[in-house]
């Protein structure tokens, strides 16, 4: 058996103009990726069991079926696992075109053809105004809702 007659790399491994493109929670938080964009991320990834069961349980948590938990421990390595999976959800989400590109019947039949609005807290930005829950209370427009939670700026505790 010959490792390299069954592991062949794909064409764009070897493009130089690709090598410097690697994405982000930012660009999918900032509007930066279309259906279009996403649909080149899935020609280029593998769906890995982990991401396929994130995505799942996450469908199951949008359509409001109560046993799903949620919240969810990613607990892949360090080196883009966690990204990628996240990533795959907020594309799967945001793009109904892409959900049957992704292959798993119950989540192209979930939420049909409806879009998922995707709020985030991209980690590699440390200088949101009020941090994580003022971020993502102005995605949401419930700065006044989210307000005790991040003025002043603390933390959220048991308690909170």
């Amino acid at each position: 058996m010959n490792l390299s007659r069954y592991c062949i790399p794909r064409k764009s491994v070897f493009d130089r103009s690709r090598r410097d493109i690697v994405l982000n929670l930012g660009d999918l938080l900032d509007g930066k990726l279309d259906g279009d964009a996403g649909s080149r991320f899935f020609d280029e990834n593998y769906v890995t069991a982990g991401m396929k069961l994130l995505v799942e349980k996450s469908f199951d948590r949008l359509l409001g079926r109560r046993d799903q938990a949620a919240t969810f421990l990613l607990s892949q390595s360090m080196g883009g696992g966690k990204t990628h999976t996240m990533l795959a959800l907020g594309l799967l989400a945001k793009f109904p075109q892409l959900r049957k590109r992704f292959g798993e019947k119950q989540v192209q039949e979930s939420l049909g053809t409806k879009s998922v609005r995707v709020i985030g807290f991209d980690g590699r930005e440390s200088d949101y105004p009020y941090g994580l829950w003022g971020a993502l209370a102005e995605q949401l427009g419930k700065k006044d809702v989210f307000a005790p939670l991040y003025s002043p700026l603390q933390a959220p505790g048991v308690t909170s």
